[in-house]
């Protein structure tokens, strides 16, 4: 019975990970107890004792420690033999779970959903537990880009009031990612609408959900009411959170509101950063605010050359000459590329999964990057696809680049016999997506982790600099 690495994971590590970043907090007791212990014998010992156990919930403390210091391999052991012991525990419950997780084709799920009911809902220990929830979720964020309705009326299913309003939540996150943001903005006022009832207003989560409204309500041009909903946010946000900055910034703009939004608009010109709607109004709003008789073609020319000058600033600042690893992969038709046979061009390297949300954010900017440079014989671009968890990775990643109409040149960086992606070791991968641009001559020159937070306009003005100045070598 294959192990699901991804849902399982997460599970059993339950919240730890959110914990770790916080330096530990919110631990459950038992774990925490495991991670402060500082007496490495005695840790084993204990540790060793939890994996002997004849009692379920041992061996999942046992792989949540695992799953908290990001050891895979022993977290998988620990999982093999609890799914050996326990075989309708909690722990192949998860993995029947993890079967729905990464599937992606709605109506091959529905059926998933029948055969775990038929395998584990009539067994008395498992009555109501939440991975059956986790479970209708899956089965309803598989419809996203196809069925909206079906996203709801899955989601409607979860009994679970608590968990129903996150899954509300989560649901309109992936129809908005999918491009169906009348059901997103139904579905995040569900979310709202319950911790309104539950009088919750004051919370970290409700001022989110206020910010994901506001996001998908700009997405359906109704800027007077998103602006209500954003407003309430803004003074007490984050300012570090750059997406709600422009979606802020997007709805003064829709809703007219040109003398607060000026300045803001004239800052995201120069940054690179301004949305479609920004670069539309921006002669409206210069108008209402400073008349007919300033010259708008100069100042806008001003603005263009600051932002010249500050995506060249920002770039050449992070340039360096690091020799790249001279990885091979596979590509999805069987063909070997290996950096050595790039040689002679810049290669421009992104590393990503299908599982990776931040990656898949990122491809509609890379195929404008692709599109842009491909009758360039100097140029070349590898969308790299590692740490894979579907259990047909090549079938999985063709099928993401192939129903989304991309034109990616794809190679595969599968677990080699010691369970390794041998070039996200090679190039020191600590997270996806990660890019690298490479020089003629094999030489990182770029790199960078995480979806850019910037516009259209700044991502190929920061890859155009970069390709650039790595073709000078």
């Amino acid at each position: 019975m294959m192990y699901k690495k991804t849902y399982l994971s997460l599970l059993f590590a339950a919240g730890t990970f959110v914990a770790a970043a916080q330096g530990g907090r919110n631990l459950p007791p038992a774990l925490k107890a495991l991670v402060d212990q500082k007496d490495s014998v005695v840790l084993q010992q204990e540790l060793q004792k939890l994996v002997s156990s004849d009692k379920e919930e041992d061996l999942m403390l046992a792989s949540s420690y695992y799953a908290y210091k990001m050891n895979g391999p022993k977290r998988d052991a620990v999982n093999k033999i609890a799914l050996e012991k326990f075989p309708s525990g909690v722990t192949a419950l998860g993995n029947a779970v993890g079967t729905i997780y990464d599937e992606q084709d709605g109506p091959a799920n529905e059926k998933n959903y029948e055969t775990l009911i038929k395998q584990f809902g009539n067994i008395p220990s498992l009555k109501g537990h939440i991975r059956f929830e986790h479970a209708k979720f899956f089965v309803a964020s598989s419809f996203a880009n196809e069925n909206p309705a079906k996203v709801i009326a899955w989601i409607d299913k979860i009994q679970d009031t608590v968990y129903r309003t996150r899954a509300y939540s989560y649901g309109a996150r992936e129809l908005a990612a999918a491009g169906n943001h009348v059901p997103a903005e139904m579905l995040i006022k569900r979310s709202l609408a319950d911790l309104e009832r539950r009088g919750q207003t004051n919370t970290p989560e409700y001022k989110e959900y206020q910010k994901a409204v506001a996001a998908y309500l700009l997405a359906n041009k109704k800027y007077e009411e998103g602006y209500r909903y954003a407003v309430q946010v803004y003074d007490s946000a984050d300012k570090r959170d750059k997406a709600f900055a422009v979606t802020y910034l997007s709805l003064l703009v829709g809703s007219e509101r040109y003398a607060e939004a000026l300045p803001g608009m004239e800052e995201a010109m120069r940054t690179g950063t301004a949305s479609p709607l920004m670069k539309e109004r921006l002669q409206k709003a210069f108008t209402a605010v400073h008349g007919k008789s300033v010259d708008y073609k100069a100042y806008y020319s001003g603005l263009m050359e600051d932002f010249r000058n500050h995506i060249h600033k920002e770039v050449m600042a992070k340039m360096e000459k690091t020799p790249g690893y001279n990885f091979s992969v596979k590509t999805l038709d069987g063909k070997t590329v290996t950096l050595e046979s790039l040689k002679g061009k810049v290669v421009v390297l992104d590393f990503w999964a299908t599982w990776c949300g931040p990656c898949k954010a990122s491809f509609p900017k890379m195929q404008m990057a692709v599109d842009k440079y491909k009758k360039d014989p100097e140029v070349a671009f590898l969308f790299i696809h590692t740490w894979e968890t579907a259990a047909d990775p090549v079938k999985d990643a063709g099928n993401y680049i192939r129903d989304h109409k991309y034109t990616f040149h794809v190679g595969m960086d599968l677990k080699d016999a010691n369970k390794k992606n041998d070039a996200a070791v090679g190039y020191g991968l600590k997270g996806i997506p990660a890019k690298f641009v490479i020089d003629k001559n094999g030489n990182i020159r770029f790199r960078s982790t995480g979806n850019s937070a910037g516009g259209e306009d700044a991502f190929l003005a920061e890859m155009g600099v970069m390709i650039e100045a790595a073709k000078k070598g």
